[in-house]
């Protein structure tokens, strides 16, 4: 079968043309040169090709010419259109039915065999070409501006040093929690001269608390001092009068 086809094929490119033969498993390991056929042919005697590993599939592309065309005669249709694409084919298409004798019907029992057509690209692997959206040479200048040119006599006054705190700009003078402006240490500072005023001007509202603490009241600052004599000074401890939690 395979020696009728091989002499179809002599016959259709004459004299001028060369036709070769080779087994699929042992292309790999043959001496063929690249690039020099136009059309290859897989599969095409019965049982034609069940299967096209990429490696086959790439290797037949080594041999083809750019633009060469591959035939692949196989039932195996979903995976050998994917097996192209992935070795590199392009315009890859089923192109027919292959026509069965009845004997080969029989023998594939009813599976429909289809005539696969692949192109190689029209150039080599690993060639190179321009690429015609490169972008060209621009003609802008590169210089970089100075960055003081760029500062007007505004820029360059030197601020006032209350503009720069941040935590008051809310209306209400409350310091930020990471607060970097000296505002947390002024308020602190203030609520401190707050104290300390208030340890030295204070007077008893109920007149009782030099009598002990039997007569004082639940809030009085003398609470635990023993008693005293009318308008004599007691000096308060320092935690006097400070909030408690």
């Amino acid at each position: 079968m395979l020696h009728h086809e091989f002499i179809q094929l002599q016959d259709a490119v004459g004299s001028d043309g060369s036709v070769a033969t080779e087994s699929a498993h042992m292309l790999a390991q043959s001496s063929l040169p690249s690039s020099k056929y136009d059309l290859a042919l897989l599969g095409l005697c019965f049982p034609f090709a069940s299967e096209a590993p990429i490696e086959l599939l790439s290797e037949i592309s080594r041999l083809l010419k750019p633009s060469g065309k591959l035939v692949v005669a196989s039932s195996s249709v979903d995976l050998i259109l994917s097996n192209l694409r992935l070795s590199g084919y392009t315009d890859v298409r089923v192109v027919g039915d292959v026509n069965l004798t009845d004997e080969q019907k029989s023998a594939s029992t009813g599976v429909a065999v289809k005539e696969i057509l692949a192109c190689k690209p029209d150039f080599e692997m690993g060639s190179s070409m321009p690429l015609s959206f490169a972008s060209k040479s621009s003609n802008v200048s590169e210089t970089l501006d100075d960055p003081d040119d760029l500062l007007t006599e505004e820029d360059k006054v030197k601020p006032d040093a209350a503009s720069l705190k941040v935590c008051g700009t809310t209306g209400e003078r409350k310091a930020c929690k990471n607060c970097s402006c000296g505002l947390k240490e002024e308020l602190e500072s203030e609520m401190q001269a707050e104290k300390d005023a208030a340890k030295k001007d204070f007077k008893s509202s109920c007149g009782n608390c030099y009598l002990g603490d039997a007569f004082r009241c639940a809030s009085c600052p003398y609470a635990g001092l023993p008693a005293f004599k009318p308008g004599e000074k007691v000096k308060l401890m320092d935690t006097t009068l400070l909030d408690t939690i």
